[in-house]
């Protein structure tokens, strides 16, 4: 038979020879302290945290976001998948912001706020969402405003009033909306 070298030590399992055991019978499973586990190998890997991964190297970030909140809520304690998630909804908040889909934006990065308010410069990416949020539905408002659609143009600055709830203008042109509305509807009853 060829001539085997003895495996190194592995932490836990006896050197061959220094087993105080009785020897295993011959074809029998080695027993969990006997059984020395392949090196080479690699690490066993969740496919959820797998197909996470891919999806995010793809930039598949909805993908992504999917696989590990699947694997998260059988195990939510899982380190990694907590990291992969953060890094997941960072990066979809930051292309969502950079393709000006500011509402989406905004939402993503409001997700990441509550499980980690510092991470990276989200905070900032945060504000900056919200802010053009604001200027987003409040120039809409203008438009509306303009084109006598008021009843829009109210709902429109009052998501305004719901990102920034002392936002002045918003107020202002909500109560005179309101009040051309109340005399435009009057007229219509002469």
């Amino acid at each position: 038979p060829p001539r085997r070298d003895p495996l190194p030590p592995v932490a836990g399992v006896p050197p061959s020879g220094g087993s105080t055991g009785p020897p295993p019978s011959p074809g029998s499973a080695p027993s969990r302290s006997e059984s020395v586990r392949d090196e080479s190998a690699p690490p066993e890997v969740n496919p959820l945290l797998a197909d996470a991964r891919e999806a995010l190297d793809r930039n598949e970030y909805s993908v992504a976001l999917a696989s590990v909140d699947r694997l998260l809520s059988s195990t939510p304690s899982d380190r990694e998948g907590q990291d992969l998630r953060k890094v997941a909804l960072y990066r979809y908040g930051k292309s969502q912001f950079d393709q000006k889909q500011y509402e989406e934006s905004y939402r993503t990065l409001t997700q990441l706020a509550k499980v980690q308010p510092n991470y990276e410069d989200s905070g900032k990416l945060l504000q900056q969402a919200r802010a053009r949020l604001i200027d987003k539905h409040y120039s809409e408002g203008i438009k509306l405003y303009r084109d006598v659609k008021l009843k829009e143009a109210i709902r429109e600055w009052q998501v305004v009033l719901e990102f920034d709830p002392s936002h002045a203008n918003a107020k202002k042109n909500i109560e005179q909306a309101e009040r051309l509305l109340k005399g435009l509807e009057q007229r219509k009853k002469k």
